[in-house]
């Protein structure tokens, strides 16, 4: 019992090192205002005169903060938004630090991040609050945010619905973002949730990547949910449509009878991996495909085996084959797509369209009726996580494209994981 509570003294001890990383940027305006064992009602009194010391400092050294006044204009001039993030391990903070930093002067916000210890015998709310401002785009208007840090045990850990909603700018959107596997089953992430307009996260985070989707699907947002791994296949998406932007091309698309997928894993025996669901990426842009033709599941020719499976599908004019496998390899992040494959029936001949990537860069080639048509490399460098969570948080609606290719590929791995008679 003594070894046990040892250990998630120092877990809560570690996430907090980390999470102190936060809020320390060389355009801080006021001081750090850092203390223990709190309540609501004081960090919400200190959020409100912030500014106002902030307008002080500004006076005695001009430069600082200027464009900075209290109450009313003061917050929506310095926020766009309220953005959530919840750490739940050593490991989230490490990801909501670096990511939250980064994001910077591209989403001024109200950041508060929520580090829920519910085991712990402590009770109470750690706080640590800073606010600084930056020039935006290197010059010009000054663009200030604040951030808060609330570590919350025992007892306290089950109520922070009531914690957070005292703390939110009213009239700015909230979005929630939670890195790792959602815990749909914690009433925690219910009351989290219910507060924002948008939910992020990451399908390769979830160990149960059909049950998380059917219960992403539920949740009822104004804004809709926003995936981390949908806004890798940006550039997959934009490339598999100009394939078919020429009108020569385009009488292939409704033909298409075949589409190979391939996706990286991390090598045999590899560490720091970190990928729960690899195959969220090829499974989501296979389900994006079958939506926009049409595509309906027919049977399963080969039954997901070691990230691997094989569908028949049925299109609007052809029967399609659907081949999704996995490649060992360290060269790009486990989870990204390596090649996508499309093979089409025209009036005149068969055609080919094909996405291979290396490292940095891809071929992209169209063969039709024998004949390289199209052979081009374009550059595909890794976006960072804290430039997939700015792309999530500047949408306002729900992305019914996304919904869409969700629930296929939810239909195509409960289909990968029927064994046909």
């Amino acid at each position: 019992m003594t070894g046990s509570r040892s250990a998630t003294v120092e877990r809560e001890r570690a996430a907090h090192r980390r999470l102190m990383r936060f809020g320390v940027h060389p355009g801080q305006v006021v001081p750090m205002w850092e203390t223990s064992d709190t309540s609501v009602q004081a960090i919400a009194t200190h959020l409100s005169s912030l500014w106002m010391a902030a307008d002080g400092a500004a006076e005695a050294a001009p430069g600082d903060a200027r464009t900075v006044t209290e109450k009313g204009l003061a917050h929506a001039r310095a926020s766009v938004l309220n953005l959530i993030a919840v750490v739940i391990d050593d490991q989230a903070a490490d990801r909501v630090v670096s990511t939250l930093l980064e994001l910077g002067v591209r989403h001024p916000s109200r950041a508060i991040v929520l580090a829920p210890h519910p085991g712990s015998s402590k009770r109470g709310i750690d706080a640590r609050i800073s606010a600084h401002c930056t020039l935006a785009n290197g010059g010009g208007e000054r663009v200030c945010c604040e951030e808060v840090v609330l570590l919350v045990r025992g007892e306290s850990a089950a109520h922070l619905a009531g914690i957070v909603a005292p703390l939110l700018i009213h009239d700015l959107p909230t979005h929630v973002w939670w890195p790792g596997d959602p815990p749909f089953r914690n009433p925690a992430f219910d009351q989290v949730v219910e507060l924002c307009d948008r939910v992020l996260f990451d399908s390769s985070d979830m160990d149960d990547l059909a049950a998380g989707w059917r219960r992403i699907a539920g949740l009822r947002r104004r804004s809709g949910s926003g995936d981390l791994s949908w806004e890798r296949l940006h550039l997959w998406q934009e490339l598999t449509a100009q394939f078919f932007d020429a009108p020569r091309f385009r009488r292939y698309l409704p033909n298409v009878s075949r589409l190979r997928i391939r996706y990286a894993v991390a090598p045999s025996g590899a560490t720091g991996a970190g990928i729960a669901s690899p195959m969220a990426q090829a499974l989501l842009y296979a389900g994006w495909i079958a939506t926009r033709l049409g595509w309906k599941r027919h049977r399963t020719l080969e039954t997901l085996t070691a990230g691997a499976f094989r569908l028949v599908l049925e299109g609007r004019h052809e029967m399609v084959d659907l081949l999704v496998e996995p490649e060992a390899t360290d060269a790009v992040r486990a989870g990204d797509l390596l090649s996508v494959r499309m093979a089409s029936r025209g009036e005149t001949g068969a055609g080919e369209f094909i996405i291979d990537r290396a490292v940095d860069d891809a071929a992209v080639a169209t063969n039709a009726d024998g004949m390289t048509a199209l052979f081009r490399r374009v550059p595909m460098l890794p976006r960072s996580e804290a430039e997939l969570l700015s792309a999530q948080l500047a949408l306002d609606r729900a992305d019914a494209v996304y919904d869409d290719a969700m629930r296929a590929a939810g239909i195509l791995l409960a289909s990968a994981r029927e064994v046909t008679a």
